[in-house]
């Protein structure tokens, strides 16, 4: 039975609403595609991205996204056919008729239990038909039966690029290939221009977003469901602009609990947004002057009942069509377990465009010709400030412009990523002897004991249990492997024919290993890592290597580390993941190497000392702001990644200022119980250009800890 109405508008949808009741027929087609998942290979779930959506969340996304116009859907990364089954559940629940369901899998036995499970689900009266290919071949694309839908509906896959091989390459031509055959004008170039120029370290997800929103037809729409870190992770800008030129959000939805997602540490987002018309894509975001209003509603773990994620906030027969037409509303009432708020788009665009400036594909798209006077004048427009500060700040008041680390002269990156950790770091075990410590390996090479000449360690930071004696000026106890000036003994042939490589460099010829340690590097070419290859061929570590060359370049081999950057030795780090309130660590002098466990921060410009650095970044303004920026996970941590931190906001201090933090923070770090409110009031009377009210950066610092403390009540329960 069909009931018809005249636009779907939110009023009607609850008229139209037709339970589906799982007969056992369906039930068995799920609880087959349930133990089929289970029993996916970890190995094989982590190359192809394999972690499906579940029925639930993908009813709530059919729901958000379904209107009466959506005939045709399309799930290019189909999975098992969770979003197909929700979409045909979603359109019988609502009396709509769908006339084609289409999926594309790339793995072909995950495709054939796809198929097994839609042809039990899915009515007669809708053609539906699952490829198995990759949905980045236009061949398979148009076996799917269509170049455009009304609704394409995809959960893409997460695989980082280190272990995808020529995938990457193979992606991204077939995504240019599928762009320039179904698109053109305006709309070709947009998609082209970010297919092209998005970065080659980014994940898959990045050019299947690109993928599914090129298949969206004008008027139709996007439903996707992606980690709340899309808008914060690397390489993801460009998926970020995309959204916003070319397609209007219509609401965004995020998990408080979280708990979405059993195998997943970060929350999860779901994003639904209508595909623009030609004439709407053509002018760039910087001349747009009217934005959309857009939703954004967080739903919290009392939200939930047994078979729906928001079962209990919205008692019902249909608690996802109940939420569906609130989100839609343009003025939702209170429910308990889920809060609705503005999703202000302006406020996104104004937070993308000083981060994508230096793109080619932002001056291509956008034109920008901005003097550095007007374009530094953009920055720092109140929408970028979190709403926890903007909230305390004095009403009226007249505040300073705010500019980001890099205009301030600071540099933000991340530690030393060695490849294999359990290979290059151990444990120095006492001082140095005869110019040789003695270490201890990991667990790894089962805590071997042996002598390593002091020049090949360097002190390192590898933990956050270490900070501790940071703090109190002294070295923790790792050590990293720094071999660039050491090589195995059969090695010395390869070295002695680049003897003018060496001289025309400048760098010294290598030494031959002391015996204990080219023991100990031998064994770890043979040693397999948990990936089952050997430590020597990992995908981090083999990139060491470098072919020697005549004209100078000198060789590598896969056990010397590369270059020291400033950001393997910088001024500041901060933790990646926060139990609790971000905080700044001064390095020691000399500095320590710092691992990828950490943000790691570095002046460009003369002014900043350590002390004056850390005491900006520690002040209740900036922890504040972190807070705001970071992603929750699962267990109630704080994720904080160097591109959180480009994105943070802070007065232009003037020299005076930068000398002022300095000397307070050094009497902090004296014990001066004054010092701290000083450093908070020299950074607040920065950004309002007078003295701030006492009680102030007390507000701040006590709202900033009440949020922390939620997101550590709201963690997922451990395991029993």
């Amino acid at each position: 039975m069909r009931i018809h109405s005249i636009d779907g508008s939110p009023s009607n949808l609850l008229h139209r609403t037709l339970p589906v009741h799982e007969n056992k027929k369906i039930s068995a087609a799920r609880a087959t595609a349930l133990t089929y998942e289970g029993a996916l290979q970890p190995v094989q779930r982590k190359r192809l991205g394999q972690f499906f959506t579940g029925l639930p969340l993908g009813k709530l996304l059919a729901h958000l996204a379904l209107r009466d116009d959506a005939k045709t859907i399309l799930d290019p990364m189909a999975g098992h056919g969770d979003l197909l089954d929700a979409m045909w559940e979603a359109a019988e629940e609502r009396g709509l008729q769908l006339e084609a369901l289409k999926g594309i899998e790339i793995d072909s036995a995950t495709a054939q239990a796809c198929r097994d499970r839609l042809n039990l689900c899915v009515g007669r009266d809708v053609s539906w038909e699952v490829v198995a290919g990759d949905a980045f071949d236009p061949r398979f694309v148009v076996a799917a039966g269509s170049r455009s839908y009304d609704l394409v509906i995809t959960n893409p896959p997460y695989v980082r690029y280190q272990g995808r091989g020529e995938t990457s390459d193979n992606a991204r031509r077939g995504l240019i290939s599928i762009i320039d055959s179904f698109l053109e004008g305006i709309e070709r170039r947009v998609w082209r221009e970010l297919a092209e120029e998005y970065s080659g370290l980014a994940d898959i997800s990045v050019p299947a977003w690109l993928l599914a929103a090129a298949l969206v037809r004008p008027g139709g729409r996007l439903a996707v469901v992606a980690p709340a870190t899309w808008r914060s992770r690397d390489y993801g800008d460009v998926v970020r602009y995309l959204l916003l030129r070319c397609f209007t959000i219509e609401c965004v939805v995020e998990d408080r609990q979280p708990g979405w997602f059993s195998d997943a540490l970060v929350r999860t987002h779901l994003i639904v947004g209508r595909r623009l018309s030609a004439a709407d894509i053509g002018p760039p975001l910087s001349a747009k002057c009217e934005w959309p209003k857009a939703a954004l509603i967080e739903v919290d773990r009392s939200a939930a009942a047994a078979n729906s994620l928001v079962g209990s906030a919205f008692r019902g027969t249909s608690p996802e069509i109940q939420f569906a037409t609130w989100v839609r509303d343009g003025k939702p009432r209170a429910v308990e377990g889920a809060r609705a708020r503005e999703f202000d788009l302006r406020a996104e665009w104004l937070s993308l465009e000083p981060q994508v400036r230096r793109r080619r594909w932002y001056r291509r798209l956008e034109g920008s010709s901005d003097l550095p006077l007007l374009a530094s004048a953009r920055v720092g427009c109140a929408e970028e400030v979190p709403e926890v500060l903007r909230e305390l700040l004095p009403a009226g008041a007249t505040r300073a412009p705010l500019i980001t680390l890099e205009n301030s002269g600071i540099e933000v990156g991340q530690g030393l990523r060695t490849g294999c950790n359990s290979f290059f770091y151990v444990t120095a075990l006492g001082p140095a002897e005869n110019d040789t410590v003695l270490v201890e390996a990991s667990c790894l090479f089962d805590r071997r004991r042996f002598a390593v000449p002091r020049e090949a360690l360097r002190p390192v930071l590898r933990r956050q249990a270490e900070i501790q004696s940071v703090d109190h000026g002294q070295k923790p106890d790792g050590r990293a492997l720094d071999l660039r000036k050491w090589i195995l003994p059969e090695d010395s042939e390869t070295v002695f024919q680049y003897g003018e490589a060496y001289a025309a460099s400048g760098e010294p010829v290598p030494s031959v290993m002391p015996r204990d340690l080219a023991t100990y590097v031998r064994s770890a070419a043979r040693l397999k890592a948990g990936s089952g290859q050997p430590i020597c061929e990992l995908s981090a570590v083999r990139t060491n290597i470098r072919r020697g060359r005549a004209n100078g370049v000198t060789p590598r081999f896969w056990y010397m580390l590369p270059d020291f950057a400033p950001r393997h030795l910088p001024m500041a780090l901060i933790p990646r993941i926060n139990h609790r309130i971000a905080a700044a660590t001064r390095n020691l002098d000399p500095p320590l190497l710092i691992d990828a466990n950490f943000s790691t921060l570095w002046p460009t410009k003369q002014g900043w000392t350590p002390y004056a650095l850390c005491a900006l970044l520690n002040s209740a303004w900036c922890r504040a702001f972190m807070e705001d920026l970071g992603t929750p996970l699962g267990g109630g941590a704080l994720k904080l990644e160097a591109t959180h931190l480009r994105r943070m906001l802070v007065p232009d201090l003037s020299a005076n200022a930068r000398e002022a933090l300095d000397s307070a923070a050094r009497r902090l770090w004296s014990n001066d119980p004054q010092a701290d409110a000083e450093i908070d009031e020299i950074v607040l009377s920065a950004i309002l250009r007078e003295a701030p009210q006492p009680q102030l950066a007390k507000d701040i610092s006590d709202r900033t800890e009440l949020l922390s403390s939620a997101r550590q009540r709201t963690a997922r329960p451990a395991s029993r």
